[in-house]
């Protein structure tokens, strides 16, 4: 017993070690946001050819039923709440509602969702079954085209029971990485 734990553990570290940042720059810097200091930021969710689990949203929806299709929107609202809700808890932008105060705009362009296994998370454990977002985010100045930055959204994970829970862990997750990267930006 005390060998299995062992390993798994030595098994864990290693991938934890190898592990990329599910977040990161493709290009530019979030230094300006930094910088100017509690900045307010209106977010777009532009979900335009966007996937769940590598299908046109609508198929999937249909395949898994009308209770599903008639709880996308809500589910949509409270993730982007949630998100919204942990950027907010930064002291380096607020996440405002009316477009026309916000200094900087967000544009998060979800590519595919995908929701995961609920066994897999419970059999497994270590992150196995996670929901994941993948996708790009882009920053602009509000009132200009030129991005200050624009960043890979590759496999940010969202755990819990439930779709609505794991889609709002994702866009939680996704909301510390942008803190973090904002914090950390030179």
């Amino acid at each position: 017993m005390k060998k299995l734990l062992f390993l798994m553990v030595a098994l864990f570290s290693t991938v934890t070690m190898c592990a990329k940042d599910d977040v990161r720059y493709k290009s530019g810097s979030l230094s300006e946001i930094k910088a100017a200091g509690s900045s307010k930021v209106f977010v777009v969710w532009d979900y335009t050819g966007s996937t769940l689990e590598g299908k046109p949203v609508a198929e999937f929806l249909k395949e898994k039923g009308s209770d599903w299709e008639q709880a996308y929107p809500g589910e949509l609202a409270e993730a982007e709440a949630e998100f919204a809700k942990t950027v907010n808890e930064s002291k380096f932008v607020k996440v405002t509602t009316n477009k026309t105060e916000a200094q900087y705009i967000i544009t998060i362009k979800v590519k595919d969702f995908h929701y995961g296994s609920t066994a897999a998370s419970v059999l497994v454990g270590f992150g196995a079954g996670d929901a994941h977002l993948d996708g790009t985010m882009e920053f602009t100045k509000s009132g200009s085209t030129e991005k200050l930055a624009v960043l890979d959204v590759d496999g940010v994970p969202g755990c819990g029971y439930g779709n609505e829970r794991r889609r709002r862990n994702t866009y939680e997750e996704l909301g510390e990485w942008v803190v973090k990267l904002i914090k950390k930006a030179k």
